[in-house]
């Protein structure tokens, strides 16, 4: 007759797996802690010395490499114009990481533009042009921007020319 197996003494997979577990977190514990007394101290002032003189450098090669980067705008911040004058735009002139990314810029503005690309208003007020460049440094990682004014006046008597 077969003999019957008590239920206390048989292992479940899932127990058996528990104990494997056990066993080794208590031997990787057990063996990390070897390994911080066989570095010793001077092991990890050394690693901590090895890191901070990482950073330092990285902070050095970073600025190293933005010494001449920068974001500014062509002609004048504020402009005052008279109705029925236009504006043709100079632009900016942006470099990041040593690279020229004028090019990448693009502008939002509460002014209209002709056909020939000149800015015009048909209301006295103050408009403005904001230039943004599409670039990690200047969209992704900052939010940097440049704002031209442009105000638009009222022609008085004296700027109007007889015939």
């Amino acid at each position: 007759m077969a003999k019957k197996k008590t239920a206390s003494k048989v292992k479940t997979k899932a127990e058996f797996n528990f104990n494997v577990d056990e066993n080794s977190s208590k031997y990787t514990k057990r063996s990390a802690k070897k390994n911080i007394k066989k570095i010793g101290t001077s092991g990890i002032i050394a690693v901590v010395c090895l890191l901070l003189i990482g950073v330092v450098g990285g902070v050095f090669t970073l600025k190293y490499f933005t010494r001449n980067d920068c974001f500014n705008l062509l002609g004048k911040d504020e402009i005052t114009l008279m109705i029925g004058e236009t504006y043709v735009d100079d632009g900016i002139y942006a470099v990041s990481f040593g690279r020229d990314v004028s090019d990448k810029a693009y502008i939002e503005t509460n002014l209209q533009m002709n056909d020939q690309g000149e800015y015009y208003a048909d209301e006295i007020g103050t408009y403005y042009i904001v230039y943004k460049v599409d670039d990690i440094k200047y969209d992704k990682l900052f939010t940097i921007q440049r704002i031209r004014l442009i105000t638009f006046v009222e022609a008085s008597e004296d700027d109007v020319m007889v015939d």
